[in-house]
């Protein structure tokens, strides 16, 4: 056969390939999104009061995650963190007048034909204040200006409404609903203004959306449905991945996030919201050890965090000084904090009178943090400090380190779901008589933070976040931050722009911008 003839058939394949992919249903590379499918998901845990956001308290991560397709928020946030308009098309800040404004978007409407409109959004905030969701204690009055303009009036500026307003305290449903249904059935049966349309929900077992076909984004959600699986067994929820039976898992144990990505599946990560995982010691317990600063700074110099994020975390994390992470607007980097130095460490015990170390407890969550505490017990054990292990199960730990509860020693604090570090530090860190009630709360420290929520703008915010960051760390070492986690998602090649981790806030994920080509 000749050059020319063999040419010729080249030119004749190229140009059958060239009209087979043109006209096929399912391309092989999409550009654009495609329609239909239904995205199969798995994360953790299940949610609770799904469908009522003025009582998404425990376990608010996941919930907002499983109704993210029915419920949509005022607001949302950028990559960098910071509050972005959604329901909400602008927002006005007048500090001096200590008043939030909102213009509303127009053309919405509730899965149940009903208006989305100021007098809905009123009586959503309303119910988050009768509800006490969080930041609502600043709210003075909630006003209607016109059909579509709501406004906010504080008892006391607080630039923390905003970001509280992109969750549990922003999300709008059915006020219709509600009040022909009751509360009990809202619980149970999301109505929101969201992209999929509620069809069931199994508790514990699987949440069912289908397609709402009068979303207010034109020509989308270009998905058929969502289905929502909470399986808490991680390698249950792998092998049903693996199997073809999920599309896309959240939250993956990270020792298996290197091996599905070697496997070509698709990982996405990103540091979660603004703090790091670690201990509070009881320092304003006066009979505790940990009332003396020497102390607090032994533990800290006891811990190589960078050998538990290589080996207990597999390298998916990032050792920390501080709260919170580099790159972070929050993050110090003037902060010093406490290197790994176990001759500092037992130093530092003796000047505080326990040459000799002393006996201690840890709380954390089990089983997530079985190994992760047990490694943190052998440091500590190390430097002569005994330190027995206290695991406890999410409601136990949350009686504890969120609603007022004692613990003896150290107990385990990990990071918040927000990017916002000052909403993270006023709400776990600065007592209020609920969050980590045992830990010591010095004059100087808890006016840096109100500084910090009261700044009217966000340099000054950045300024009194930085101030905390050292006065907690280096001056009283009030926390032992050891890591910064990354969220990861894991996700079949033919998904698409699912938003799961594409920003620092770990609530919310992009269903309306989810597609498949399968």
């Amino acid at each position: 056969m000749n050059n020319l003839k063999i040419e010729r058939i080249i030119v004749v394949v190229l140009l059958w390939g060239t009209l087979w992919m043109s006209t096929c249903a399912t391309p092989l590379f999409a550009k654009e999104p495609l329609y239909g499918g239904t995205l199969r998901i798995s994360d953790i845990y299940d949610g609770v009061m799904i469908g009522y956001p003025p009582k998404i308290f425990d376990r608010g991560v996941n919930t907002t995650r499983q109704v993210a397709p029915a419920i949509e928020a005022l607001l949302r946030m950028d990559k960098t963190g910071k509050p972005i308009p959604w329901l909400a098309t602008e927002f006005k800040v007048n500090v001096a007048a200590k008043t939030l404004t909102f213009t509303l978007r127009k053309g919405v409407k509730f899965h149940d034909g009903t208006d989305f409109n100021a007098e809905a959004v009123k009586w959503n905030l309303d119910q988050c204040v009768s509800t006490r969701q969080v930041g609502t204690d600043k709210f003075k009055s909630v006003d209607i200006i016109d059909d579509y303009t709501v406004r906010i009036n504080l008892k006391e500026w607080d630039n923390t409404i905003l970001s509280n307003l992109t969750v549990a305290t922003g999300m709008m449903i059915s006020p219709t609903a509600y009040k022909k249904n009751g509360e009990d059935w809202c619980a149970k049966n999301p109505v929101g203004t969201g992209p999929f349309q509620f069809v069931s929900w199994e508790k514990d077992v699987r949440t069912v959306y289908k397609k709402f076909p009068s979303y207010w984004q034109k020509g989308k959600p270009y998905l058929d449905g969502v289905i929502w699986t909470p399986i808490l067994d991680h390698m249950t929820r792998q092998f049903s991945f693996r199997r073809g039976e999920l599309d896309l898992i959240t939250d993956v144990d990270r020792k298996d996030v290197a091996g599905l990505e070697k496997d070509g599946y698709v990982v996405h990560r990103e540091k979660m919201g603004a703090g790091a995982t670690g201990m509070v010691p009881d320092s304003a317990n006066p009979n505790s050890p940990f009332a003396n600063l020497k102390v607090r700074q032994a533990v800290q110099h006891a811990i190589d965090t960078k050998a538990i994020v290589e080996t207990i975390l597999y390298g998916e994390a990032e050792a920390v000084n501080q709260y919170s992470y580099k790159g972070h607007w929050g993050y110090n980097p003037s902060v010093v904090g406490y290197p790994y130095n176990p001759a500092k460490a037992k130093q530092l015990l003796a000047e505080a009178g326990y040459p000799n170390g002393f006996k201690t407890k840890i709380l954390y969550w089990t089983p997530q943090y079985d190994h992760f505490f047990t490694v943190v017990q052998g440091y500590l054990k190390a430097v002569g400090i005994d330190a027995q292990l206290d695991p406890a199960q999410r409601g136990r730990y949350n009686q504890v380190a969120l609603d007022g509860g004692k613990w003896e020693g150290l107990i385990m604090s990990t990071g918040s779901a927000t990017p916002d570090t000052a909403l993270a530090l006023i709400e776990r860190y600065a007592g209020g008589g609920k969050r980590f009630t045992q830990m010591f709360l010095p004059d100087d420290y808890m006016k840096a933070i109100q500084n910090a929520i009261t700044a009217p703008d966000f340099e000054a915010k950045q300024k009194w976040v930085h101030e905390v960051q050292k006065l907690m760390i280096d001056k009283y070492c009030l926390m032992i931050p050891i890591a910064s986690q990354n969220g990861n998602t894991v996700n079949k090649t033919y998904v698409h722009n699912h938003g799961f981790h594409a920003t620092p806030n770990t609530v919310w994920w992009t269903p309306e911008e989810a597609w498949m080509e399968k």
